[in-house]
């Protein structure tokens, strides 16, 4: 047990939990823990406001509970995202790499103004999507990939060597 939070509430008789997937609006916090041996997660964010809120409250939430995540600096995040996925890298032992793809960016849609009038047409208070309006969604989220397979590639494959090399020392 790595802190004396962790060690306290283990012996708690009522522990109040929060999902994790709620406290920082991501789905991977199950595979975060070194245990789990992950070494690439691929992020996408689908939010319309802080395209690194996700990143961001995730790295708090691994720090508060000592599991390793990537450093992330205040100089890595722009906005609006200029690139359509921002790499991560971790240790190449316990931390993991994340490629970070933020849905709405220049790279994919257009000038800083386009990214406004998406924003706009997507709020959370447009309380349904037509079907045009989701296919514009999910041809956006499939450039995003798509314009990355190169570089998804070279990370698999460099973590695919890091853990060979892992299990040979």
């Amino acid at each position: 047990i790595k802190s004396q939070k962790t060690a306290t509430s283990l012996i708690k008789k009522l522990n109040h939990l929060v999902d994790a997937g709620l406290e920082i609006n991501t789905p991977y916090p199950l595979v975060l823990p070194p245990h789990r041996k992950v070494d690439l997660i691929l992020s996408f964010d689908f939010s319309l406001g802080d395209p690194f809120e996700t990143l961001k409250r995730t790295t708090k939430y691994c720090k508060d509970h000592w599991i390793p995540f990537p450093v992330n600096t205040k100089e890595r995040y722009e906005f609006p995202p200029t690139k359509s996925c921002y790499v991560f890298e971790g240790d190449g032992y316990e931390t993991p790499d994340v490629m970070h793809f933020p849905l709405f960016n220049t790279q994919t849609c257009g000038e800083a103004l386009n990214l406004y009038r998406l924003s706009k047409k997507y709020a959370a208070r447009v309380p349904s999507y037509d079907t045009s309006m989701m296919n514009e969604l999910l041809d956006i989220a499939k450039k995003n990939v798509e314009s990355n397979m190169e570089e998804i590639q070279i990370q698999i494959q460099q973590c695919v060597w890091r853990s060979n090399k892992r299990e040979m020392s």
